[in-house]
């Protein structure tokens, strides 16, 4: 059953709830081994509310949220100008808070992120890098369209992660 649920561009008094959601998600799925000192440290200085609030005084960001009963239940970040080969637009973060994972929304903010591209550039390519081990968004994101076009690696605590770069270009 899909989500009765809307979405918006983030608004100011949405940063809090943001950086809660996205703290949230990333625990939930890159510390399944526990909360170290060097997960802490980076969730505490990355998803806090005057980093979200830079991104959406960014012209180059684009930050929409979706919200289900006035709760906020997920969001994407989407880079104008990052640049992967010939595609200028990167989908920084997708995060869905888990229990609303499944109904719709992550197809849907992806969707509307695809139109906002293509209204800005002509078309609906766009790319991210995604966890090499998150294999349900590796599928969630083959699943619409997505195809692998390389690897890159996010470093945390001196420890590289294998991510795969992945674009669609319809």
């Amino acid at each position: 059953m899909k989500a009765k649920h809307s979405i918006r561009t983030a608004r100011p008094e949405d940063v809090a709830r943001i950086a809660a959601l996205g703290a949230q998600v990333w625990v939930r799925t890159y510390a399944a081994a526990g909360v170290s000192d060097v997960i802490a440290q980076y969730v505490l200085t990355t998803f806090t509310p005057e980093k979200i609030l830079a991104l959406l005084n960014d012209p180059g960001i684009v930050l929409l949220v979706a919200e289900a009963e006035a709760n906020l239940v997920g969001y994407i970040v989407m880079r104008f100008g990052s640049y992967h080969a010939d595609v200028p637009i990167e989908i920084e973060t997708l995060y869905i808070q888990g229990s609303f994972s499944g109904r719709g929304i992550g197809s849907a903010l992806l969707t509307d992120a695809k139109g906002i591209a293509e209204a800005r550039t002509g078309n609906r390519a766009i790319w991210l890098a995604v966890n090499s081990q998150n294999e349900k968004a590796i599928s969630f994101y083959r699943s619409r369209g997505l195809m692998q076009e390389g690897v890159a690696y996010f470093e945390l605590g001196g420890i590289k992660h294998e991510n795969k770069v992945m674009v669609v270009r319809d």
